[in-house]
């Protein structure tokens, strides 16, 4: 053989190493689903109201954590919303001007939320 270092796996007088012995016995690796990149829908749209996508590996990132933030910001903003609603509905003197109002953020907090959940 050629000038191999001993343990070499062309060696042929060494014994295998415990690393490499422990490298034949692994099962050969599989690609995840981690793996490949994916699109992440984001929180925001573009000034003209298209969504905004991220193309990520599924590891994190900041713009990932940001939108993650933006999320849970948004959840917390809908249950805020849906505790007014309910105590303007137990009270019949809220006049319709503000039932218009919290119907409309509502709304929004609904489409937030679902964007949120189709992610």
């Amino acid at each position: 053989m050629m000038n191999e270092p001993p343990g070499s796996e062309l060696s042929a007088s060494s014994q295998p190493s415990e690393l490499s012995d422990l490298i034949e016995r692994s099962e050969p690796a599989k690609p995840s689903e981690r793996d490949a990149p994916q699109m992440r829908l984001l929180p925001w749209s573009t000034p003209d109201d298209r969504p905004c996508f991220l193309i990520t590996d599924g590891d994190g990132g900041p713009v990932s954590d940001l939108a993650d933030s933006i999320e849970e910001m948004q959840l917390g903003i809908g249950e805020e919303l849906l505790r007014y609603a309910r105590a303007m509905h137990a009270d019949p003197k809220v006049p319709d001007r503000e039932f218009r109002f919290l119907s409309r953020r509502l709304a929004e907090a609904l489409g937030d939320a679902l964007r949120v959940a189709r992610n």
